[in-house]
């Protein structure tokens, strides 16, 4: 196995290329085998007609009309597609000489809107009490929130963690970080 290409990262609903190069050192190609997640979904025989075959599996929807032995392209990725890959690669007889290797991807999707800030007042006096709430919009993985206070990051004891919540069947989530401190003169 020369190289495993795949995307360490990508957005939901768009085109994945996962590549495959191998070197049989003068051996003739037998098969090559995508798993994910130690499932097969993809199959490429030379001597087979037609060479590439699918195998169904949630999430995983390959593109069979651009895929080969070096690279199979999967339509349209949802979270479901989020993995490990393996690429499998094996030699002619008598060797059947097979070497593999695999990479994870993990399938993005990316809020919708920016955070919203509740529970604040127009105006606050000395001796007040602060108390608001920064809440993402939902997102996978989880957004990173975080308080800034004159431009400054906030106070560590100001901050008041939430668990995240899980939202809708595709199991988004949403961030919220809170913030409370006493105004000062």
């Amino acid at each position: 196995m020369t190289e495993v290409r795949i995307p360490k990262h990508i957005m939901r609903h768009e085109d994945a290329a996962l590549g495959c190069k191998y070197d049989l050192d003068g051996e003739s190609l037998y098969s090559v085998k995508w798993y994910k997640d130690g499932f097969e979904f993809y199959r490429y025989v030379p001597r087979d007609m037609p060479p590439g075959q699918v195998f169904p599996l949630p999430g995983v929807d390959v593109d069979l009309q651009n895929s080969t032995d070096n690279v199979v392209v999967l339509r349209r990725v949802t979270l479901q597609s989020t993995g490990r890959y393996r690429c499998e690669v094996s030699g002619e007889a008598p060797s059947f000489q097979t070497v593999s290797g695999h990479e994870d991807m993990i399938v993005v999707v990316t809020p919708l809107a920016g955070p919203q800030i509740t529970g604040g007042k127009p105006r606050y006096q000395i001796g007040d009490l602060v108390s608001v709430n920064c809440t993402s919009a939902p997102s996978k993985p989880i957004c990173h929130l975080s308080w800034l206070i004159n431009g400054n990051h906030a106070n560590r004891s100001f901050l008041r963690y939430y668990e995240p919540k899980v939202v809708g069947r595709e199991g988004l989530e949403v961030a919220t970080l809170g913030l409370e401190f006493r105004v000062r003169g």
